[in-house]
């Protein structure tokens, strides 16, 4: 029997390559589709600092204004009698 090896090795390794191509092409593909999600986590996260930014400031003035209607229950303005 004649055997032509070149054509041989070929034959046999090229549903490895395919494969392995494969593989390359899928791992590439995940990774762009992680990044695109830790991009819209960190979208995300950055919207709720936001909004917890501003809770805080809203609490700190509602704080005050209720420090400030405390001191004035606590120390009342007596108005002169005639």
């Amino acid at each position: 029997m004649l055997y032509d090896h070149g054509m041989s090795g070929l034959s046999n390794w090229g549903p490895v390559v395919v494969i392995i191509l494969g593989y390359v092409i899928g791992f590439y593909f995940q990774n762009r589709r992680i990044d695109d999600l830790r991009d819209a986590m960190n979208g995300r996260f950055s919207d709720m600092n936001g909004r917890f930014s501003d809770l805080k400031d809203f609490i700190r003035s509602e704080t005050s204004r209720l420090e400030d209607r405390m001191e004035r229950i606590e120390h009342p303005v007596v108005k002169p009698s005639r």
